[in-house]
């Protein structure tokens, strides 16, 4: 058993399929299949059930990964006792950031178990972080992105699907669609939006959801409590991800409805992204803050 064999199931657990583990990790597929495989057998049972679909963990398989990511965890702690570290600090960018609950948990259990870490959470675009990331000017980022869009910003950073999470609507508790299940384009063609300002957001306004027939944008704004209490006393909407609103007080309050968005016959998710720089190695600080996210 290696340290190798432990980080290729543990990647492949994360990324769904061997195929883009081993895109993650820089090596052949065969080099990811063969190593898991030799350690099945030294266990003695299967770690995955493996599909045309991706490969999924069996009830000991789940055990195996969670004992292997302490194993990992220790070891890298073990690397950092004959370092000096750097900066004592992490510096995140994360898209978006105004009322998202469980990032700041996060962020108060790594001080327990960091304490001498200081984090910068910068709030930024997903191309900016993306560009951060790549040149280092930031450890990792953390986004929404639109599944449409991703492909074209992949290429230049490493990335770790986290969750996936509905897109929603926040609106008025009085709005006849917050008495709906699930609205569609067409219920929102005649409204007035509040949009956040980011490309991604207006990009999907005018390629996804409304192609040629833009609704009325009544402003744009990265201020999350000013686009909150605007649509609570204008009736006008807003989007946003399930993930990131949900805990809100003024949505668990009932004094925003929050109603998910119907596209086709699926409602429409937002892709949450971990995205690290190419061939750096991650430190324990880095891994453990991943491990303490709610996914």
């Amino acid at each position: 058993m290696t340290l190798e064999q432990l980080a290729f199931i543990s990647e492949v657990e994360a990324a769904g399929t061997i195929v883009a583990a081993a895109r993650n990790l820089y090596v052949s597929h065969t080099t990811v299949s063969r190593a898991i495989s030799s350690l099945e057998d030294e266990l003695g049972f299967a770690i995955f059930d493996r599909s045309r679909r991706g490969s999924t963990l069996t009830d000991k398989g789940a055990e195996a990964i969670r004992l292997a990511r302490i194993i990992l965890e220790n070891a890298e702690s073990l690397k950092q006792l004959g370092e000096s570290r750097e900066t004592g600090a992490l510096h995140i960018g994360a898209y978006p950031i105004g009322p998202t609950t469980f990032l700041r948990d996060v962020v108060s259990r790594f001080n327990h178990v960091y304490p001498e870490y200081t984090i910068f959470l910068n709030h930024a675009g997903v191309n900016d972080i993306i560009a951060g990331v790549r040149d280092l000017t930031l450890d990792f980022g953390l986004i929404c992105c639109l599944p449409e869009l991703w492909s074209s910003g992949r290429a230049s950073v490493q990335v770790t699907e986290l969750f996936e999470s509905n897109l929603v609507i926040i609106c008025s508790p009085d709005s006849p669609l917050s008495k709906k299940p699930f609205v569609t384009p067409n219920d929102l063609k005649h409204e007035i939006f509040i949009l956040q300002s980011e490309e991604q957001v207006l990009y999907m306004m005018q390629h996804v959801f409304f192609p040629g027939d833009m609704p009325p944008i009544s402003m744009f704004s990265n201020n999350n409590e000013l686009i909150k209490t605007t649509v609570m006393s204008n009736h006008m909407i807003a989007t946003y991800v399930e993930m990131v609103i949900a805990d809100d007080p003024l949505v668990k309050s009932g004094r925003l409805a929050c109603v998910p968005i119907k596209l086709g016959a699926e409602l429409y998710k937002l892709k949450y992204l971990y995205v690290r720089p190419l061939k750096k190695r991650i430190s324990a600080a880095e891994r453990t803050f991943i491990r303490l996210m709610p996914f």
